[in-house]
């Protein structure tokens, strides 16, 4: 899965762990930092399709030097251990799109947690939504054949295909 992972484009292999990440969501609807978790994922996507904020930003998102509100702080108040899962999946996702954010803006230095990021989150990524269902086996799978057989599509043109084949990003009754 990594290989097929590292020959999608940037803009793609965030829009995989972003589209999976949406799905797996819903998990979380009950948090009670379900909110922060949306805003983070949003950010994400507007920063996938036109660059909106900066890698500075979506850092904010992750760590914002309180100790009490950012993803890495906030994902410890989760008990339940699917949600765990599920949140652990998309903080991989949000400081993977980070990571990639602070290379197209070329900056050297990163900030701790996001030095160590690479396409190998790939694994850690999956292995948290095995984990929730055996069911993303086959999702993960469909859904990177698409990607890649849309490679030159951009990121509204994938989503429109996306929908139109109704390609699977999450198990039914997820949640």
């Amino acid at each position: 899965m990594i290989s097929k992972f590292k020959e999608l484009n940037t803009d793609k292999q965030v829009m995989f762990l972003l589209l999976l990440s949406d799905g797996v969501s819903n998990i979380l609807t009950t948090s009670a930092n379900y909110g922060a978790i949306k805003t983070a994922l949003k950010a994400c996507w507007e920063w996938v399709e036109y660059k909106r904020y900066t890698a500075d930003d979506i850092y904010n998102l992750l760590d914002d030097g309180t100790e009490e509100t950012g993803l890495f702080m906030l994902m410890q108040d989760e008990t339940d251990e699917t949600k765990e899962l599920a949140f652990g999946c998309i903080v991989d996702c949000v400081s993977y799109t980070n990571w990639k954010a602070f290379q197209h803006e070329g900056q050297e230095y990163l900030p701790a947690p996001i030095e160590n990021v690479d396409e190998n989150i790939l694994e850690q990524f999956l292995d948290g939504l095995y984990q929730i269902t055996d069911s993303y086996k086959t999702i993960t799978e469909g859904l990177i054949t698409f990607l890649l057989e849309t490679q030159e599509f951009d990121i509204q043109e994938t989503l429109v295909v996306l929908e139109h084949k109704k390609v699977k990003v999450a198990p039914e009754n997820l949640v």
